[in-house]
This record gives C-alpha cells, sequence and structure tokens, in this order.
C-alpha cells in the first residue's frame, strides 16, 4: 500500500471521529436541553424583550447574535436554557460530577446573575498512579430589572442547596485551595 492511500485512509478516519464527536456533543446539548425545557418546576423562567436582548449579547452572550426577535432563558437545577429563532446555548449547571459552588445577583440595573460550577475529573496514569483534575466555568446571564425576583430564587436555591451539602462543595475543591466555612466560592 503506497504512503499516499496510508494518508488519505487516515484523514478520512480523523473526519469520521470528528464528525462523531461533533454530533455527540449535539445531541448531549440537545438532551440537556430537552430536561431543562421538560422541569416542570424550573428555578427562573423569562423573555427578552429584543432591546433587552441585544444588551444582553453585547453584555455577556459573546456567542450569540442580537437578532430581532425576543429571547427565552429557562434555569434548571441542571442547567441554563438560552433560545431564540436563530440561537440557542446551554450552560450546564449541575450534571453529573458538576457542582453549583457559587449563585450571586446584586439585583441592580445591569447587574447579572453569576453562578460557578466545579467539578473534578480523576484519571490514572500508565502506572496506575491516580490524577485529579479540577474544574471551574463561570456564567454570567444577563438579569432584567423586571425579572428581579426570579433571579433571587434561583440565588436561595443554590445557596441553600449548598449550606444543606457541604460535602459536595468540598469534594469539588483542590486540596491546596482555601475554602469558606460557610461553602461560599468567591467569583
Amino acid at each position: 500500500m503506497s504512503l499516499l492511500i496510508l494518508i488519505a485512509i487516515g484523514l478520512v478516519l480523523a473526519l469520521i471521529a470528528a464528525a462523531g464527536y461533533r454530533y455527540f456533543r449535539r445531541w448531549r446539548q440537545a438532551s440537556i436541553a430537552a430536561d431543562i425545557l421538560n422541569d416542570p418546576n424550573p428555578l427562573a423562567s423569562w423573555t427578552y424583550t429584543p432591546q433587552e436582548w441585544q444588551q444582553a449579547v453585547t453584555d455577556e452572550f459573546d456567542w450569540a447574535k442580537a437578532g430581532g426577535g425576543s429571547t427565552q432563558v429557562r434555569i434548571s437545577q441542571r442547567g441554563v436554557y438560552v433560545w431564540s429563532d436563530s440561537d440557542s446555548h446551554v450552560y450546564q449547571l449541575e450534571t453529573g460530577t458538576k457542582v453549583v459552588t457559587f449563585a450571586g445577583y446584586l439585583g441592580i440595573e445591569g447587574s447579572p446573575l453569576k453562578l460557578r460550577v466545579r467539578w473534578k475529573v480523576v484519571t490514572y496514569d500508565e502506572h496506575g498512579a491516580r490524577q485529579t483534575k479540577y474544574h471551574k466555568e463561570d456564567y454570567r446571564i444577563p438579569v432584567p430589572l423586571r425579572v428581579k425576583d426570579e433571579a433571587e430564587k434561583v440565588v436561595q436555591f443554590f445557596q441553600q442547596r449548598l449550606e444543606n451539602n457541604l460535602d459536595a462543595y468540598t469534594a469539588v475543591i483542590p486540596d491546596d485551595q482555601p475554602i469558606s466555612l460557610f461553602g461560599k466560592d468567591s467569583f
């Protein structure tokens, strides 16, 4: 077999693997979005007016387009789903080993809902030695002042959940990082 054929086969296999990975990620995002939409008791839900959406895209949502229509937000324990006619995005919150370790909102004009999600991944190297990697993601969700109460409900839910389960918090914080006695993670 010539080298050119082997290279072509390698490229085809790489393309198939990339397409499979992309399909899996889209399927997983769609599954989480469906869970959020089907939650009978969401933590919060609101609709951005076109002007609010344009400001939200300018301030925080760099993945979106500031189109003319309204956009909806729905928040559950599992995640945040933001969707419009042209765009959608899922922020995973408490899925699998992920834990919301901070939730905050100032309740003033222009203040976003801030959520920090942490998780750890344990792997083993070729010698069987355990390796733990800690990860975190911060999400900022713009909140129109008219739905201030919705954002405050989200904060109360996650703060209460964290206070009642400090073990979940300490499990996703590295040993060399200081932790708060009350499980409050700085943002």
